[in-house]
């Protein structure tokens, strides 16, 4: 008597413990959130995406002239040629030059114009990859949800089942003093309550580590503070057997995978025309306005007078020798090697690798929703089979207690039947969320939000 009501007491502060220490129920919504905010993977696919979104405004800027500033200074000393009095002497000199210089691609084969294209698909493609991750870590933590959720109604149950076989236990005792059932039945009953509590403590270890688990998929820095929000659940059978092609169909444009495949083919498919591109002549359009300096110059006034350096003054210099250029230039490659014949050649392959794996996400996509559809029907079939044997073993233990009671079974019959309806309901609690989680991920795969 004093073992069972002990147990009961301590059952009964772990639970209001447990209670105090949760500060915040979490819903289903609100850890898929906080995941989506607070996971470092995502994060650093954010990253990408960011990454290459600026690859692709560089790539406009790519197009457009460029403009370059430029000033050299040179210094000499020996015999060299003097363009001023076109003859070699030993002299000393300095001199320099300044200005600007800018250059205009004018037709490059639209190498330029596939690689912002090849760049667009690219950026589509990383952002199909960060909603990929996003998917994964929905479905992840949803069932992380429904994990802590089966487990908390599966402590309820052991706690249940704990509480009946202290009660046979304490009765047990009673009946023993009393010389109604034998020492055997009663060392039977009261192996089978600790095979219960066994049970509980099983149960409480499961459900600490699935809250664990979940905890982690959440980044929290504090698990021991957190619990979820207990919602009841209504299942019902809305699996039309009939249905699938429709509601792959449903599906199918909703798959980053499939749109993520589309984006990385058309990504090829501009690199080959950028290789293409290579072989074609390239005309440029080239723009210099500069001017120089020289200790040598000199210049000879309307008098015939010579006038030089320091005289002659830099920046006098600079003002009377600026000059702008304009030049076209035309680049035509005629070999190179076979480095463009190799490109063309891989980029070829690659776009036939990015044909094989557009059809591979199609068929893989097809098949996971074919085997969720499935999955779904069958945790619909076993949920059925699985709630009628736990009703009927749920009977039979109730009339093997009432048999008991009236000595016309022994202690042994009676664990037997409480141990068939404890794997019955564990069972049917199995059931239960297979179907509902399976449920909710082809909610998923129609773009349904997923809540309890």
């Amino acid at each position: 008597m004093k073992i069972g009501i002990l147990l009961t007491v301590i059952l009964l502060l772990t639970s209001n413990t447990l209670h105090l220490k949760a500060q915040k129920s979490w819903t289903l919504e609100e850890c898929i959130s906080h995941a989506m905010e607070n996971n470092l993977h995502l994060k650093r696919s954010l990253l990408q995406v960011e990454s290459s979104q600026a690859d692709f405004t560089q790539s406009a800027y790519e197009m457009g002239p460029n403009l370059a500033g430029f000033y050299n200074h040179q210094y000499s000393k020996g015999t060299t040629f003097n363009q001023y009095t076109l003859r070699f002497e030993n002299i000393e000199n300095q001199g320099g030059s300044l200005g600007l210089s800018s250059s205009l691609t004018l037709f490059d084969g639209l190498y330029g114009f596939n690689n912002r294209l090849r760049l667009k698909h690219q950026l589509e493609s990383k952002k199909e990859d960060a909603e990929i991750m996003k998917n994964n870590i929905t479905l992840s933590v949803v069932a992380g949800f429904l994990q802590v959720l089966m487990d908390t109604e599966n402590l309820k149950l052991a706690s249940e089942q704990h509480v009946v076989s202290i009660k046979h236990l304490e009765k047990a005792e009673v009946e023993l003093k009393l010389g109604r059932i034998s020492q055997g039945d009663y060392l039977t009953i009261k192996s089978q309550s600790i095979n219960q509590r066994a049970l509980l403590t099983s149960a409480q270890n499961r459900l600490a580590y699935s809250t664990i688990e979940l905890t982690q998929l959440l980044e929290l820095e504090n698990p021991e503070d957190f619990s979820i929000k207990i919602t009841p659940i209504t299942l019902s059978n809305n699996l039309d057997s009939n249905g699938f092609e429709e509601l792959f169909q449903e599906v199918f444009p909703n798959r980053p995978e499939i749109r993520k495949a589309k984006s990385d083919y058309l990504s090829a498919e501009s690199g080959l025309k950028m290789a293409y591109g290579l072989l074609s002549p390239k005309v440029y359009l080239n723009y210099q306005l500069g001017s120089g300096y020289d200790q040598s110059a000199w210049y000879r006034t309307p008098d015939s007078i010579f006038v030089q350096y320091p005289d002659y003054t830099y920046s006098q210099q600079l003002k009377d020798y600026v000059q702008q250029r304009i030049s076209f230039q035309i680049s035509i490659p005629l070999f190179q090697r076979l480095t463009y014949k190799t490109s063309i050649t891989k980029s070829k392959i690659q776009v036939l690798d990015a044909q094989i794996a557009a059809e591979q996400a199609e068929r893989m996509v097809y098949k996971d929703v074919q085997n969720a559809f499935a999955q779904a029907q069958a945790a619909w079939d076993n949920y059925k089979a699985y709630s009628e044997s736990a009703e009927s073993f749920k009977e039979l233990y109730n009339q093997t207690v009432s048999r008991f009671e009236l000595g016309m079974v022994n202690a042994l019959d009676l664990g037997v039947a409480q141990n068939n309806l404890v794997k019955a309901e564990g069972e049917l609690l199995h059931a239960k969320y297979t179907y509902l989680l399976r449920t909710k991920i082809l909610d998923f795969y129609r773009g349904i939000p997923i809540s309890l």
